[in-house]
């Protein structure tokens, strides 16, 4: 399986989201509307389709020039009870809250103008986050991350993430001694669903 099985940094992490009608439920239309109700194979299809070379989707979308991005996953919500007699309380699991995503860019105007049009909409989006330690092929259209494949016929490990929401804020952050910078808060919508990858022949799902 291409999910990540080393040790080492994720110098090849991407951000990418789809420019598509978010529905509730399953989607009706697959050209048209994303379901939350999806499973996570059908949302792996609108980034890109399976083939060889890998082709990514036409409503597929990369955000470059990222710095740092924010840790993945959901985090504990652990709630202390107090157990009367006793003399140590008990802890349960809480609702859980949704983490903060909050990711900030080497600022371009010309590249990072369309995520304050995202905000200005408010619209929803499905946004996939796929952590990556070895370099992979880059679409030159839309900047999205493919996977690579190596000489044994391997495809480059790679673990995504996806999460449905909306962008938040959009601050520009002027710097004096290094590239001015963007600071940009997602919403998480439902929690966030992950790591998935596929196997070597790119048609399982994992």
């Amino acid at each position: 399986m291409p999910n990540i099985t080393s040790i080492g940094a994720g110098m090849y992490t991407s951000l990418a989201y789809i420019k598509l009608p978010v529905v509730e439920g399953n989607a009706s239309d697959p050209t048209v509307d994303v379901g939350k109700g999806d499973t996570p194979a059908e949302w792996t299809a609108y980034f890109e389709t399976i083939g060889t070379p890998w082709v990514v989707g036409d409503d597929a979308r990369a955000f470059g020039r990222i710095r740092e991005f924010p840790n993945l996953g959901v985090p504990a919500n652990v709630v202390n009870v107090p157990q009367y007699g006793q003399a140590v309380s008990s802890q349960i699991t809480g609702q859980s809250d949704a983490p903060s995503m909050d990711f900030t860019f080497n600022y371009v105007p010309e590249e990072h103008g369309e995520i304050a049009t995202m905000r200005e909409s408010g619209d929803t989006y499905l946004f996939r986050v796929r952590l990556a330690n070895a370099k992979q092929v880059v679409d030159a259209k839309d900047g999205v991350n493919l996977p690579l494949i190596d000489d044994d016929g391997d495809i480059r490990e790679f673990s995504d993430f996806y999460f449905f929401g909306s962008v938040a804020s959009f601050e520009v952050v002027p710097n004096l001694t290094d590239s001015n910078q963007l600071n940009v808060t997602l919403t998480v919508d439902g929690g966030m669903s992950g790591p998935h990858s596929y196997d070597a022949a790119g048609t399982n799902y994992t």
